[in-house]
């Protein structure tokens, strides 16, 4: 995820004219070659070739999905199906997926939905379409927050879930921000897991207790 931070931080102008100038370096070591010296001519081509094609990899990155408060890369959600959390005595236990991200099965108002668990995250958040299968509107004079996005800063409005439950933890009235620009992603956010008595990594599982639990 720091590295999603990094990558989106930086203005696309600058990945841009990055790419050129390591596209004039490719030229200027290939003329360097032919009429100078062919070893230094081979190694600028070689840093023109490599920075060109981290330049092009961040543009992919960028224009590949919008990110949100910690970056989230919309559209990743189906990439983790398999891990699957597992209820032991009153606690949570959610596996590490391959692609490096804790993801959860999860009920929002009672509707099945799937969401990554992201401790940089400040709220919860909801893609539009899933907020609209869980019926979960904003409610009059709700709040306005700006997301930052690989494509600017996105409105996006603030909503309450009734109910939402994670294996043996069930969460009332949980503040959440209703997102249209993340695709079809989901996030569990620090106002969520602050509501827990308590979470901890060991190895490569996410330990959710509930408040309450033995």
């Amino acid at each position: 995820m720091p590295l999603f931070d990094l990558l989106l931080d930086l203005p696309n102008h600058l990945v841009l004219a990055s790419a050129f100038g390591f596209m004039a370096l490719l030229l200027v070591g290939g003329i360097i070659r032919a009429e100078a010296s062919g070893a230094l001519g081979a190694m600028i081509r070689m840093v023109g070739s490599a920075g060109l094609t981290v330049a092009l990899g961040i543009t992919l990155v960028q224009l590949g999905g919008a990110f949100i408060g910690v970056p989230l890369v919309a559209g990743v959600a189906m990439a983790a199906q398999a891990s699957s959390q597992v209820v032991r005595g009153g606690e949570t236990r959610v596996p590490l997926a391959e692609d490096g991200h804790y993801w959860v099965d999860a009920a929002v108002n009672g509707t099945p939905q799937r969401f990554l668990i992201d401790t940089g995250a400040t709220y919860t958040t909801l893609s539009s379409e899933v907020a609209r299968e869980a019926m979960v509107e904003p409610g009059a004079g709700s709040g306005r927050v700006n997301l930052h996005t690989a494509n600017g800063d996105t409105p996006a409005k603030m909503a309450q879930i009734d109910s939402l439950e994670v294996g043996s933890i069930h969460a009332a009235d949980m503040t959440t921000i209703i997102a249209p620009a993340i695709g079809t992603t989901n996030v569990l956010g620090m106002n969520f897991l602050s509501s827990l008595e308590g979470w901890r990594v060991e190895g490569k599982v996410m330990i959710l207790t509930p408040k309450g639990a033995d």
